[in-house]
């Protein structure tokens, strides 16, 4: 037993990582510190030769990997950026499409394509269209009903 055992070494190797993960936000880090914590409490009970404490770690980020990846947020490829509440509103057309043309939405100018399978030729200005899709500033209008 000397004055520093090999379970202090891996606090402090868990405690750097996780301070340089609080300054980063990777969740991949994260994982690193808590595997290296998970090896600190296993040193410390165990007090295993140096493979197995490497091994420990390994399987040890390993799994706390796996387990931040369950509680992270899925992003689904359905809108989230704040614009799915503008699906299904009516909107004004100001210009017509070639191919592009531009709407009103609560007073502010959009760029606007027709949904697929529309056609551009009978649509004059003025028209109320409806919102089907937002792709960052250009909105996805089809004919209202």
């Amino acid at each position: 037993m000397g004055w520093i055992e090999h379970w202090h070494s891996w606090f402090m190797i868990a405690s750097v990582v996780l301070i340089i993960e609080l300054m980063s936000g990777t969740y991949f880090l994260l994982a690193v510190a808590g595997g290296a914590f998970i090896t600190t409490v296993f040193t410390a009970w165990m007090m295993p030769t140096i493979t197995m404490q490497i091994l420990s770690f390994a399987i040890a980020s390993a799994l706390s990997y796996f387990l931040l990846q369950s509680f992270r947020k899925k992003k689904s490829e359905v809108n989230t950026d704040g614009t799915q509440h503008m699906i299904g509103q009516n909107v004004e057309l100001v210009d017509a499409f070639n191919p592009q043309g531009r709407v009103r939405y609560k007073g502010v100018l959009w760029l606007a394509k027709l949904e697929a399978g529309q056609t551009d030729e009978e649509i004059p200005t003025k028209t109320q269209l409806v919102i089907v899709a937002v792709d960052g500033s250009t909105l996805t209008v089809k004919k209202a009903a």
